[in-house]
């Protein structure tokens, strides 16, 4: 087992898309594939899940990438330490890299370095099902996520940042393309891409439940990862729900179109309610304020 292969391993946990992961990597996919394999033979455990749709972590596969991701990122920020000399205060924020996020976040960073030059910010992927754990374990400090995933836990603070309603996604060429709004019935006799409740928000699998009652049998497909949903979309295979924030307005492909759905789904910053560290704080300012100024459009 080496670095290379735990890194390989690490980001197609994170992308569950190995052409993906060969782009991040700058890799070949057959080198992505022939590492995975490697380490699974070296492991003796079947690491990930192999379909049609792409891959999925297996029980086995998402205990070693919470047990390992936390390993790395305390080694990464090591031989940062080391290498610089500079032992500076540092907080782990997990993310799931939504468009919204990826706009957002440099923003912090940037606000960050200007006002708190003495502390470093450690960004990590999480799975949003793990929220709560990755919290009380103290693998993050703080995770950008929904309400939801860290409801009914008094050791857990949640500050909501804003709401978000769900749109339908549809490429351009569909004869829903047009319409200014839709609602549940009108996707009565329409394929449908759900998100794989075992990884969605409960806002999200509700919504997918009620959606289910009005939808013809054999018309849903299940994606598991946002990427994979938006692929499905753009290849014609049916119609995608997520909250708007989700969605990548630059994206020329998609038209998003405002679903009549009353319920909505609330983003925000979830901590451990005794973490009274100053630098947290201080960064939790820093984000509300830049959310506050408009300064990224939802």
């Amino acid at each position: 087992m080496n670095f290379i292969q735990i890194n390989v391993f690490l980001n197609v946990s994170e992308t569950l898309n190995l052409s993906k992961t060969a782009k991040n990597l700058h890799m070949t996919q057959p080198a992505v594939t022939k590492n995975i394999q490697q380490l699974e033979s070296e492991l003796a455990i079947k690491l990930f899940n192999r379909g049609k749709k792409g891959v999925s972590l297996t029980n086995e596969g998402l205990y070693f990438y919470q047990h390992m991701s936390d390993i790395m990122s305390n080694i990464e920020q090591l031989i940062v330490q080391i290498k610089s000399h500079n032992f500076l205060s540092s907080i782990r924020l997990g993310y799931t890299n939504t468009p919204f996020e990826e706009l957002f976040l440099p923003k912090i960073l940037e606000q960050v370095s200007t006002r708190e030059p003495n502390l470093k910010i450690v960004l990590k992927n999480f799975n949003l099902n793990a929220g709560i754990d990755d919290i009380i374990s103290h693998r993050f400090d703080l995770i950008l996520t929904t309400s939801g995933n860290v409801a009914g836990n008094p050791a857990i603070t949640f500050d909501s940042l804003f709401d978000s309603k769900f749109v339908a996604l549809v490429t351009k060429s569909s004869a829903l393309a047009n319409r200014s709004h839709l609602d549940i019935n009108d996707l009565s006799d329409t394929d449908i891409i759900l998100f794989n409740p075992r990884q969605s928000p409960p806002a999200i699998d509700r919504l997918q439940r009620e959606l289910s009652i009005h939808i013809k049998k054999g018309r849903e497909t299940t994606a598991d990862t946002v990427a994979i949903l938006i692929t499905l979309i753009k290849g014609k295979q049916g119609v995608g729900i997520l909250p708007s924030f989700v969605v990548d307005r630059t994206d020329s492909e998609i038209i998003a179109i405002p679903l009549d759905y009353s319920a909505k789904i609330t983003y925000g910053i979830a901590y451990l309610t005794d973490n009274d560290h100053e630098e947290l704080h201080g960064l939790l300012d820093i984000i509300k304020e830049i959310v506050n100024s408009g300064a990224v459009l939802i």
